[in-house]
């Protein structure tokens, strides 16, 4: 009995310690046979009960002859400073409060990326900027990059271009020519290896600008208007081409850096005035160029800025003008002065005429014009660059008076003249003597008759403020002169 008894006491213990065994953890990620894992993958795994801790086997040995071993209190292992392109294997045991362990897990393998993945510029890309920004994506656990660019795909030219980048995952390259085909790649580093390089990829730079607007024979521009390009990144400045000819035998060429004009995202719209383009009907096209290189010349088109200024007043043909008008017209965008000549006769060739350049697109004379005469007119536009060669000549007629007749042996004097509303008219050696004061519409609103040689106080305190004309008839002749009540 006591022999059964021992027996039983003795299995009873075995049955207990089988049941408190701890167990071997089941793997969860990176799932066996995974590939392009980054070289600080996260080993994961799921936890154990009863386990304290857990101890890691990373080999690149299938055997495990010469792991690297650590220990980790959560079921998750971090690893780094992996080898890029290189087969890994790996296992866990759990281990007790009692420092038991567990058997070894099942064992999974991966294999460490390569190399960097490239972004953009796609390959065989043929619309690429000048200054080109290729991309690729990022590798976690690496400390930084080093990309190459060339115009051969052996990266062995004067031209290549090899820069380390560490924080970021874009290089740019400046000075590189119109329309030729580059080759790019990149490779990943960290403290312990350098990844291979990434596939090579290759692009063309643009080498034609597209024209978004003025449209193709726009007419009535005016010589600063805006265009609008599809412009290239890169471009340092950009050269406008216009002439007469459409072969362009005898261009006028200006030329803008890229601060001239207003860029609407990378490489998208660039907008600008046209500078002082030429007057009339004009062919032009558009380049861009950077230090090194200039790219083909846009298509052609035509345009047609305003021909001649377009006067205003006084207008064509009028008969009622009076001797304190100015003259007006509408302005050109662009222009740098207005070449103004009126004159009393058609052919602008009499001692009377006036000629001056306004920079302002009208103009006051400083005297009144000549009461009752035929004047002619016309304006001209002049900027950096041209001059209208085109123009309207109009003609007018003044209204007050009939002039100052060489016989008249009367004088007379206003004074003061600007008045507050009483003024002084002086005459001497008349017989008789009125006068009238006229609005700026002709009419008389007020006069006075029998003036006396001498002085005259004569009041318009009951008139609103303004400009009128006064006409004095001394002895059967008329006088006209310009009074400002203030």
């Amino acid at each position: 009995m006591k022999k059964w008894l021992s027996v039983f006491f003795i299995l009873t213990t075995i049955s207990l310690s089988a049941q408190e065994k701890i167990y071997a953890p089941s793997l969860t990620a990176p799932a066996n046979g995974a590939i392009n894992q980054i070289v600080n993958v996260l080993l994961d795994w799921n936890p154990v009960a009863s386990a304290v801790k857990y101890q890691v086997h990373l080999d690149t040995a299938p055997s495990f002859s010469n792991p690297q071993s650590s220990v980790a209190v959560y079921s998750a292992w971090q690893s780094s400073l992996l080898f890029f392109n290189t087969e890994y294997s790996w296992r866990v045991r759990a281990i007790d409060a009692a420092s038991d362990t567990s058997a070894w897990s099942s064992v999974r393998t991966f294999t460490v990326v390569s190399k960097p993945t490239l972004s953009t510029p796609y390959d065989s890309s043929v619309v690429v900027p000048v200054s080109p920004a290729m991309k690729w994506l990022s590798m976690s656990g690496v400390i930084g990059y080093q990309a190459q660019f060339d115009s051969v795909n052996t990266f062995d030219s004067p031209f290549l271009k090899s820069e380390f980048f560490i924080g970021t995952v874009v290089m740019r390259t400046q000075d590189n020519y119109f329309g030729d085909q580059y080759f790019w790649r990149v490779r990943g580093i960290n403290n312990s290896d350098t990844s291979d390089w990434s596939e090579i990829r290759n692009f063309y730079t643009r080498d034609t600008i597209a024209i978004v607007s003025p449209s193709n024979g726009l007419t009535n521009v005016h010589p600063v208007d805006s265009i609008k390009i599809k412009s290239i990144f890169g471009a340092t400045g950009y050269q406008f081409a216009f002439d007469d000819d459409a072969g362009f035998s005898s261009p006028y060429y200006f030329d803008w850096d890229s601060t001239a004009f207003h860029i609407i995202g990378g490489d998208t719209i660039a907008r600008g005035a046209m500078d002082t383009i030429p007057f009339g009907a004009q062919y032009w096209k558009v380049r861009l160029y950077n230090n090194v290189d200039t790219c083909l010349w846009s298509s052609v088109r035509t345009i047609t800025t305003v021909s001649k200024v377009n006067m205003l007043t006084p207008a064509d043909a009028d008969t009622n003008v009076l001797v304190t008008t100015n003259f007006s017209w509408d302005a050109i965008r662009g222009a740098k002065f207005y070449s103004l000549e009126y004159d009393t006769i058609a052919s602008f060739s009499s001692p009377m005429k006036v000629s001056l350049n306004v920079t302002s697109n009208s103009y006051d004379p400083p005297t009144n014009l000549l009461s009752r005469t035929d004047y002619f007119w016309r304006v001209r536009c002049a900027t950096e660059s041209d001059t209208t060669s085109a123009w309207d000549e109009y003609n007018f007629t003044t209204y007050f008076g009939v002039g100052v007749e060489e016989s008249s042996n009367a004088s007379w004097s206003v004074y003061p003249n600007p008045t507050n509303g009483v003024f002084y008219l002086t005459i001497d050696a008349s017989s008789s003597a009125r006068i009238e004061i006229l609005n700026v519409l002709g009419d008389v609103v007020m006069a006075k008759s029998g003036l006396s040689n001498g002085s005259n106080m004569i009041s318009i305190d009951n008139l609103n403020n303004g400009i009128y004309m006064m006409r004095l008839v001394i002895d059967g002749t008329t006088c006209t002169s310009r009074i400002i009540k203030k």
